[in-house]
């Protein structure tokens, strides 16, 4: 089936907190509850994962009280139940919105870590930069707090302020920031001078809609002004959507696979490369723990097909593919349909992307070593 031929749909709502970090492949939603409405929402879970779920469901699964016990039973923990207002925040995700401050973050150690914060945007504005940790939300120390609820503590609405108490070079100190409507850039695009060359730098938040298309016109750009080479930094790029993942690597590889998804009830789906590359150009990917997903499918694929060289550290390892269906009274299951490998079935799962240059950044500097050794590489082509 060609690539167009199905239309891969969102599925995490944790990306609202973190903008596209929430380690998802998304998938088209699946059928809804129809004539089953009068069903238990327990019912129309256990009938999702039936009809869906991409491996057969166990006795404790099916004999489990509750939807929370079904859920658990299953040690999943990208399938979950999505309440009417979290359903509803991942709908808004599909035209790249959400209410912020434009932070990035990840777990950290009694903290959230911040990967990366947008430009213009309160977080960036405060001075909170990548690197810094972030200890305290409001009066909550977050020492014991989990990650799902240090997340949601970021949330609110729009115009209300949110404080916290920020690690950084200078210390520790407190900050307040208003939440406001964000719009969601694609690429963040600048030009590099490095060693009497200049090199094209495009980095990807997440594989949002539309990604494809603009890291193309920017490719070919960058290809007609004779560039010495571009950067594609997928560094803290927590995944998107599948057509708009092989849409990227198709601007780089002219052929072969891109990826393969496998489920239970899903048949195997090979998408390849469409011979329209711009391969003129010598490419560098970067990674790091927090590329998943989506992001990991771009950077396995221009590795495996000797396209590019990755630079970083190992990928978070999510090869897995997620689908929603959306239950009565408003809310939703968010269910893992399929699995996902590289060219030569090389999976991803658990296994993350290999650098092929290991470069990480020097505690207590700002400095920029794997964007350095990502040069360096360039250079040297």
């Amino acid at each position: 089936m060609g690539r167009r031929g199905l239309i891969w749909l969102l599925a995490f709502v944790s990306l609202l907190v973190a903008f596209f970090g929430g380690f998802e492949l998304r998938s088209r939603p699946v059928e809804g509850p129809g004539a089953a409405q009068a069903a238990t929402i327990r019912q129309q879970v256990l009938q999702a994962l039936q009809q869906s779920y991409y491996l057969p469901l166990s006795p404790a699964a099916l004999h489990a009280h509750g939807v929370r016990g079904v859920l658990n039973a299953l040690h999943d923990p990208y399938t979950r139940y999505l309440s009417p207002h979290a359903y509803q925040l991942v709908v808004t995700e599909e035209e790249s919105r959400y209410v912020g401050v434009g932070l990035a973050v990840e777990r950290g150690v009694g903290a959230l870590r911040v990967t990366a914060t947008l430009p213009g945007l309160p977080a960036a504005s405060a001075g909170i930069r990548a690197g810094d940790t972030i200890t305290q939300i409001g009066s909550v120390s977050l020492r014991k707090v989990r990650y799902a609820r240090a997340a949601d503590m970021l949330q609110g609405p729009v115009g209300s302020h949110v404080t916290l108490v920020v690690h950084g070079r200078g210390g520790a100190r407190s900050v307040t920031l208003q939440r406001a409507v964000v719009d969601l850039p694609g690429v963040y695009r600048r030009n590099i001078r490095y060693h009497g060359g200049v090199y094209t730098y495009l980095r990807l938040p997440g594989i949002v809609r539309g990604v494809g298309a603009r890291v193309r016109a920017l490719a070919e750009r960058a290809a007609s002004k004779h560039r010495a080479g571009l950067i594609l930094d997928l560094r803290g790029d927590g995944g998107g959507l599948l057509d708009e993942a092989v849409n990227v690597a198709d601007v780089f590889q002219d052929s072969g696979v891109v990826v393969a998804i496998h489920g239970l009830h899903e048949p195997t789906h090979i998408y390849s490369a469409d011979d329209r590359a711009v391969d003129n150009l010598p490419l560098v990917v970067l990674v790091d723990g927090t590329t998943a997903s989506a992001a990991e499918v771009v950077a396995g694929s221009l590795q495996r097909a000797h396209r590019a060289i990755v630079v970083g550290t190992r990928s978070f390892g999510k090869g897995t593919v997620q689908a929603l269906r959306p239950l009565t009274g408003g809310g939703a299951l968010k269910l893992t349909v399929a699995t996902f490998s590289l060219a030569g079935g090389e999976r991803v799962n658990r296994r993350g992307i290999r650098p092929n240059i290991r470069a990480v950044d020097r505690p207590g500097t700002r400095a920029d070593e794997v964007l350095r050794a990502a040069l360096r590489v360039l250079a040297a082509a």
